[in-house]
């Protein structure tokens, strides 16, 4: 008898042959499934490797650029160093999640970004810069990141994907409210170069003993099956196609030859070709118009408050509503929040308006991890996504290098912003008309391709 459509089979997932031991699933004689643990690890882990990862170069940029006497195009460069150096590393570490999980992804990572920050309170020429930042620190959030941690969730959950990324990307969330605080701080107090030290020095002291103690690869591997057992069944041919594909495997040559993947990797590279300046430069307009360093942190705070309240509300979204549909009005609300933000005219509107941005960015991680996951299912998520990293990199890494040519020839970014509130829109688009991938001909694949026909 086939797996309900809301669980999947052990053998479709390549669980081990035999179950490791059962883990701890109960707190105060209350029963918890084990998968909610992993979400906690995220949530914290997320504060201190991806969150410090996008939110502290903003906040260094403009103490760096006058005591180093670097313009903001050259620091920009790094970061876009970073962004294609996370989508090589990226190709590889997909592929050893599915097989191994990422508890030693994440310890080795954990270290690497602490002494890659470290060593940038001690750069001195531009090339140091960019070896440090570009590659070390960017390998070590690679594995102690975002990608890591939601390719576990996306294992360990199906019905409640979108809950639980949520949960865990509201971690980034609040690095954006305390980071830019914090170092701005830091900077204040110490000096830039001493603040880099000490920002670095938490990574591997939250990181570490967490993910040895609670990261786990799959539920099947411990007896225990996603959700934590069975569920009610899907209510529309859509759910019904992406719960049927949760279980396919993929290989890379069978994934590369569907339209829904270019077409996902178009729709998210539309979107990081903007979010990834936006992330970069958002401090430095703010200060251009006047701003005070901290008036600038706090209205740049607003974006992370609003992902924290935001995160949970998309993922009940997605849980609930059709996938794609989620998806494009967080990326249209990406557009508008932009929008606002280039025409606000006093620091009150301007706050408001970084939050109407802020609830487009607090789904940008929470819904890309479920659209690949509900189109590409969780048997090969890991290799899926390290397969398509690389390619939507090459948008992400422009983005930043476009917004500071923009500012350096015009002396402001809002040619640069204006293009980037067009390439949320078309992204919109893409994603509305992506379709299911059809699973390969195999015997084992026959209820998902049935279910994927019947949404054409």
């Amino acid at each position: 008898m086939a797996a309900p459509p809301d669980t999947v089979a052990p053998t479709a997932t390549a669980a081990t042959p035999r179950p490791l031991p059962h883990l701890p699933t109960s707190f105060r004689q209350r029963t918890i499934y084990y998968g909610w643990q992993s979400g906690f690890v995220t949530f914290i882990a997320s504060i201190v490797s991806t969150g410090l990862h996008a939110y502290t170069l903003s906040v260094f940029m403009v103490p760096m650029s006058e005591d180093l006497g670097w313009t903001r195009t050259d620091l920009s460069f790094g970061q876009t160093v970073s962004t294609i150096c996370s989508g090589v590393v990226a190709f590889w570490v997909g592929p050893l999640l599915d097989r191994h999980g990422g508890r030693v992804l994440m310890v080795v990572g954990a270290i690497a970004m602490g002494v890659g920050f470290a060593m940038l309170g001690q750069v001195q020429e531009l090339w140091q810069y960019y070896l440090v930042k570009g590659v070390l620190v960017t390998a070590g959030a690679a594995c102690a990141g975002s990608l890591v941690m939601n390719v576990a969730l996306s294992n360990w959950f199906i019905r409640r994907r979108g809950i639980a990324i949520a949960i865990g990307a509201m971690g980034v969330s609040v690095a954006a409210i305390v980071a830019p605080i914090v170092c701005t701080a830091l900077i204040e107090a110490y000096g830039w170069r001493t603040a880099w030290v000490l920002t670095g020095a938490g990574i591997p002291l939250v990181i570490v003993p967490l993910a040895l103690l609670v990261m786990r690869r799959r539920p099947e591997d411990h007896g225990l099956l996603p959700d934590g057992g069975p569920g009610v069944r899907a209510t529309s041919k859509a759910r019904e196609a992406s719960m049927a594909l949760q279980s396919v495997v993929w290989t890379r040559r069978e994934a590369m030859r569907t339209r829904t993947l270019w077409m996902l990797v178009a729709t998210f590279s539309l979107v990081s070709v903007g979010l990834s300046a936006i992330l970069l430069h958002l401090i430095s307009s703010f200060l251009d118009r006047g701003l005070t360093p901290g008036q600038a942190a706090s209205a740049f705070g607003m974006s992370g408050a609003a992902g924290l309240i935001s995160k949970p509300l998309w993922g009940i979204a997605l849980d609930r509503l059709n996938t794609a549909r989620c998806a494009a009005a967080e990326f249209l609300l990406l557009g508008g929040g932009l929008g606002a933000v280039i025409v606000a005219d006093d620091l009150l509107w301007l706050h408001a308006s970084v939050f109407l941005l802020g609830i487009g960015i607090g789904g940008t991680s929470t819904v890309q991890e479920v659209v690949w996951a509900d189109y590409f299912g969780r048997a090969t998520i890991g290799m899926i996504r390290g397969l398509t990293r690389p390619f939507m990199v090459l948008a992400s890494a422009g983005g930043p290098i476009f917004a500071s040519v923009a500012f350096d020839v015009r002396g402001s970014y809002e040619i640069a912003f204006m293009f980037f509130i067009a390439t949320f829109v078309c992204a919109a688009v893409v994603i509305l008309f992506t379709p299911y991938p059809t699973p390969p001909a195999r015997p084992e694949h026959a209820e998902g391709v049935a279910a994927v026909l019947e949404t054409r």
